[in-house]
């Protein structure tokens, strides 16, 4: 499953899916139907390299004048206290390129969490 928030970062898609098939068939739908430049965030576990994979099928499949920031946004979730941990986390880690544009996607995920987030 993926959703979709449209906010002051025109659009916010998480993907939290376990499996590597079904992150490549979303990744895909995101370039199939992103018709601007997007962040894109991964938040489950995944295995090293997704967001590398993630990022190359983007670059294949996507429209002209779409760009994609894909920042990685793994959550700390315990049995019995998962949605507790989720609105009051210990700790929030954002990985994105170190570029420009990944380090203006990692403020934007930091703003979104500043609502809720001390």
């Amino acid at each position: 499953m993926f959703c979709e928030m449209d906010a002051d970062i025109n659009a916010l898609y998480v993907l939290l899916l376990p499996r590597n098939s079904y992150v490549e068939l979303a990744t895909r739908r995101i370039a199939a139907i992103a018709t601007s430049s997007k962040i894109v965030v991964e938040k489950s576990t995944v295995p090293c390299r997704t967001a590398e994979s993630m990022r190359t099928i983007l670059e294949a499949n996507s429209k002209p004048n779409a760009r994609f920031d894909i920042l990685s946004n793994p959550e700390f979730l315990a049995e019995g206290t998962a949605i507790d941990d989720l609105f009051r986390p210990d700790r929030v880690l954002i990985g994105s390129l170190q570029t420009p544009e990944g380090i203006d996607a990692c403020a934007s995920l930091a703003e979104v969490y500043s609502n809720w987030v001390p």
